[in-house]
């Protein structure tokens, strides 16, 4: 056991003593001697903003059910929610494209009285179920279809239909390229401008940007009555995807 401490003793003495010898190179390195924090710089910022248009959708659809009794109403909410699944199955979705979302079940109490009563309690009058499952499928011809389908199977409720893309490190992947290439390039503009060179790079910064879906609110309180007949048309739009990449250059006179 000592000899082992003594071996990790003397690694540590020998990586401190290497670090020490890259820091004093790394000053030496510097054109006249110069500290890092004062060597001439030029500080540019790259940004890109790409439109891509989604290619996966996610929704939730939900059945409420109210009774007196919470066996019926469970009982009432559970035939509607298969009722549910069978039609979207129907339309073409796979049981991997949909999952339980939410489900509960709560009391619902009387009103408060006015003037209650000084012994006044509320009771309980019925019972609320509500269930729910998640869409999330790549086969977007078919967003009006599921709606409309759920619809009329017995859903009442579609909370919020949203327009993505399924590969999201590809496209971000895609603006950070296109995000130092503006850097680049402002920098070498800048620097021609300025009757100066570009020496090395300092400093690489990226800040990264959350891709944020195109969200649609189709709320249906209630069935959804006002719907005509048919599918609803609903068209997905394009998401954007933007990155912002800050270079820091050294930079010297020309000579």
């Amino acid at each position: 056991m000592r000899r082992r401490l003594g071996s990790l003793l003397i690694a540590a003495m020998a990586l401190s003593l290497s670090a020490a010898a890259i820091a004093d190179d790394d000053e030496d390195d510097m054109d006249g001697g110069l500290k890092l924090e004062d060597t001439p710089k030029l500080t540019v910022r790259g940004e890109a903003e790409l439109e891509k248009p989604a290619d996966q959708m996610r929704l939730s659809i939900g059945v409420v059910t109210e009774n007196r009794d919470a066996d019926e109403a469970l009982q009432e909410n559970n035939d509607r929610m298969n009722a549910v699944v069978k039609a979207m199955q129907r339309v073409g979705l796979g049981e991997d494209e949909y999952q339980t979302g939410r489900f509960r079940i709560r009391p619902q109490y009387s009103r408060r009285p006015r003037q209650p009563a000084p012994d006044w309690r509320p009771q309980i009058i019925g019972y609320e179920v509500n269930n729910s499952v998640t869409v999330k499928t790549q086969k977007l011809d078919l967003a009006g279809e599921i709606i409309g389908a759920a619809n009329d199977a017995g859903a009442n409720t579609v909370d919020i239909t949203a327009f993505e893309l399924s590969d999201k490190r590809r496209y971000r992947a895609e603006a950070l390229q296109e995000a130092t290439k503006h850097a680049a390039e402002d920098a070498a503009t800048v620097a021609e401008a300025a009757g100066l060179k570009l020496v090395r790079i300092l400093a690489v910064n990226v800040d990264y940007t959350p891709i944020r879906p195109v969200e649609m609110d189709v709320a249906a309180p209630g069935r959804m009555a006002a719907r005509a007949g048919g599918a609803p048309p609903i068209t997905p739009g394009d998401v954007s995807v933007t990155a912002n990449v800050t270079i820091v250059y050294e930079i010297a006179p020309k000579e």
